[in-house]
């Protein structure tokens, strides 16, 4: 029985060279089984590039920065900038310590 061509959204089709260190990564995934070919690959990498340009940064920033390693990041600056103007607020001083 004849079925007709499935027909999609048209596609454009580009040339790229990769470069051998990224290729590899490519080869590697297709391996474990994480895609099944290169145009696989690539547009899931590209999808997620222009994504990631307007999400997921405001969260990661806020995640690092209440983190135990981002509050003292925070509380470092903080002081050095308190000892660069010479004598602290009484408050500032008792909050983060005389270091």
């Amino acid at each position: 029985m004849w079925m007709p061509a499935i027909k999609g959204k048209p596609k454009e089709q580009i040339s790229y060279k990769c470069p051998h260190d990224l290729f590899q990564k490519i080869t590697s995934v297709i391996e474990s089984g994480e895609y099944a070919s290169r145009n696989d690959v690539i547009t899931a990498a590209l999808i997620l590039f222009f994504k990631g340009q307007t999400t997921g940064c405001r969260e990661e920033i806020i995640g690092w920065l209440t983190s135990d390693e981002g509050e003292e990041w925070i509380q470092n600056h903080i002081r050095a900038v308190l000892e660069n103007m010479g004598s602290a607020p009484k408050i500032l001083r008792e909050t983060l310590g005389d270091q």
